[in-house]
């Protein structure tokens, strides 16, 4: 068991997502969700290698955000990020093992039924809760694992699998290619409001995170544009959306929620038929 440690191998990591993959696709039916993001991830490297600055004053923020698409964003591959001057970034990653929070994620348990099981690994962003001002650019850099960073949007509904919306009315359904570790993702937030978004492969095992976009001179905090988004969530996704730490006005304040830090709370008794607690 590895103990707080981000540095997982690759090798270990891929045989957790794996599994968790499987449980999940069979339980929502993603996979045609999934094989749409593999074809864009083929269509954005052409795309990528048509754009990518040929001078050594490496990429900047304005030159990322020319390129951003609302879409689609911007990918980037391996080799590509290292002179990325881009002031948010958010790692995207798998921690196996012991991680920052106990019983979490948990999955029922196919062999008790109405029992829970953890998962012997956490999948987050980190930082998970984070304020960027509108028009910054934000970097999603693949840590560890296979991941993808795609909003609560119902553009994504597929059958059985519900999607809320859960960023600005006006926000298109975006979201990066599959990424492997190296590799990376930029996206301009131009909307002000909250986002919610999630990664694909690990729905429901509560890898998400929020974004919200806040002009500290103009908006109030306080007002209805800022209240965090609503709509059905996957109990383990809920658990983290609806930490203390995930409201709009905290995230304002603080900055960035860095993964560690989130109080997440048990399942409710209607999913686990226990007492609910919040862990310490």
């Amino acid at each position: 068991m590895v103990a707080n440690d981000k540095s997982t191998s690759n090798e270990e990591s891929n045989g957790i997502i794996d599994r968790s993959r499987r449980n999940v696709l069979k339980i929502t039916g993603a996979g045609a969700g999934l094989a749409t993001l593999g074809a864009f991830s083929m269509t954005g490297a052409g795309q990528e290698d048509e754009t990518t600055p040929t001078d050594d004053s490496g990429a900047s923020d304005h030159f990322i955000a020319d390129l951003t698409d609302p879409v689609f964003g911007y990918p980037l591959a391996q080799g590509e990020t290292e002179d990325l001057s881009v002031e948010h970034v958010v790692d995207v990653m798998v921690q196996e093992g012991s991680g920052d929070h106990e019983s979490f994620p948990e999955e029922p348990d196919e062999d008790a039924p109405g029992e829970l099981l953890e998962v012997p690994a956490e999948f987050f962003f980190d930082p998970v809760g984070l304020h960027v001002e509108p028009s910054e650019v934000v970097h999603f850099n693949d840590v560890s694992g296979l991941h993808t960073v795609t909003a609560f949007h119902d553009k994504f509904v597929d059958g059985d699998l519900q999607i809320p919306n859960r960023v600005p009315e006006d926000v298109p359904g975006f979201t990066s290619p599959p990424m492997m570790p190296g590799e990376s993702w930029v996206y301009q937030f131009n909307e002000k409001g909250v986002y919610d978004y999630f990664c694909f492969p690990h729905l429901g095992l509560g890898m998400v995170g929020r974004i919200v976009v806040f002009d500290p001179e103009e908006d109030d905090v306080e007002s209805e544009e800022f209240s965090a988004p609503e709509g059905e969530l996957f109990p383990n996704d809920e658990r983290v959306l609806s930490a203390e730490e995930l409201e709009p006005a905290n995230i304002v304040e603080q900055g960035s929620v860095a993964w560690a830090d989130l109080t997440i709370s048990e399942q409710s008794p209607a999913e686990n038929g226990t007492e609910t607690e919040t862990e310490s």
